[in-house]
């Protein structure tokens, strides 16, 4: 099995800094390494991003030091993050975010926009938000088959760190869809069962707003993440603006997303590696 690569986009803010201790944190669960990376638009921008690189390194301890390498690129953030993903096999992209501002919270923030570039799943950060230690992974569902396809990153992180996963459904009043949606918690579970990945059933008031629900529940058992996949629901015009809900969540909680429709095994994620 290879070595997981942590893949952390850096723009020097504070949000991204917390990017990087997250995948420091990451990479001594299960021997990887992170790889940080800035890019600018042009080549006399190098140095600048370079010093500020080697102070970061230098306030680190030194056994940290040791798991993250630095690189400035040159190019355009959307293309250039996926292609490094791609070309060093990250198995992980952790991305703090500044959120979504004006017009992004019509069109999808930044955020949003990288996880549809790509198939690498993404841990994204909020200003103010961290993750060293995950015991309880909260992780929503419907009836869409995509909507599950998160639970093998979920899987591996929850054994990772011995935590464990609530899976909570959506309620629908089709039942051909509430159907769909509990054969979907079938599969998970056999999944999880499978490899002795711990989790719970959780159920929500039938006559709850779904995302006020989901977002109170995470309350009640303190979550460390929220896993969620992210693909255009055939079904939920709104899907956007739900996953953009959770990338903005009022409790700061770090967001586990990938987009489905793009997953390959190439992450290094699948529960063949556990």
């Amino acid at each position: 099995m290879k070595k997981p690569i942590y893949l952390v986009p850096v723009d020097f803010s504070p949000v991204s800094i917390e990017a990087i201790t997250t995948a420091i944190a990451l990479a001594k669960r299960n021997n990887g390494s992170v790889l940080a990376i800035h890019i600018v638009a042009k080549k006399s921008e190098r140095d600048t991003a370079r010093t500020q690189f080697k102070q970061i390194i230098q306030e680190l301890q030194t056994e940290d030091q040791e798991l993250i390498e630095t690189k400035v690129l040159i190019g355009g953030i959307y293309e250039d993050i996926a292609k490094a993903a791609e070309i060093i096999g990250a198995s992980l992209i952790v991305m703090g975010t500044h959120g979504a501002k004006g017009i992004q919270k019509l069109f999808g923030s930044h955020a949003l926009r990288l996880v549809s570039s790509t198939g690498t799943p993404f841990v994204i950060l909020q200003e103010g938000g961290s993750l060293t230690d995950i015991k309880t992974i909260v992780m929503p569902f419907n009836f869409e088959r995509e909507s599950i396809q998160i639970a093998n990153f979920a899987g591996f992180i929850a054994k990772q760190f011995d935590a464990t996963i609530h899976l909570v459904g959506y309620h629908d009043n089709d039942e051909w869809l509430r159907g769909k949606s509990h054969a979907n918690q079938l599969v998970v579970r056999k999944q999880f069962e499978e490899h002795n990945v711990k989790y719970e059933i959780a159920n929500l008031p039938k006559s709850s707003v779904y995302i006020d629900a989901l977002l109170q529940y995470t309350d009640t058992v303190n979550a460390d993440l929220i896993a969620s996949s992210f693909f255009v629901d055939t079904f939920l015009p709104t899907m956007n603006s739900f996953i953009q809900a959770l990338i903005e969540n009022d409790r700061q909680i770090p967001l586990l997303t990938a987009n489905a429709e793009e997953l390959t095994i190439s992450s290094g994620y699948s529960f063949m590696t556990i």
